[in-house]
């Protein structure tokens, strides 16, 4: 078991025993973390009520927005 030391930019130190437990659990949560963010399939956001009135007006093709 290897001791770590983290300091952090307000000076907080975090101090843990490295264990193969404790790397296991890392890389699970890393791999969890890289996931997420692709795995979302919905729009980013909604676009303004307003602006879709004009844009159809326009004849814009706004479905990929």
């Amino acid at each position: 078991m290897t001791k770590r030391t983290f300091t952090g930019k307000t000076g907080d130190v975090w101090e843990w025993e490295e264990t193969p437990e404790v790397v296991d659990a890392l890389k699970t949560l890393h791999e969890l973390h890289l996931k997420r963010p692709h795995d979302y399939e919905g729009p980013l956001y909604a676009p303004h009520p307003d602006i879709k009135k004009q844009d159809d007006k326009l004849n814009y093709d706004t479905s990929s927005k």
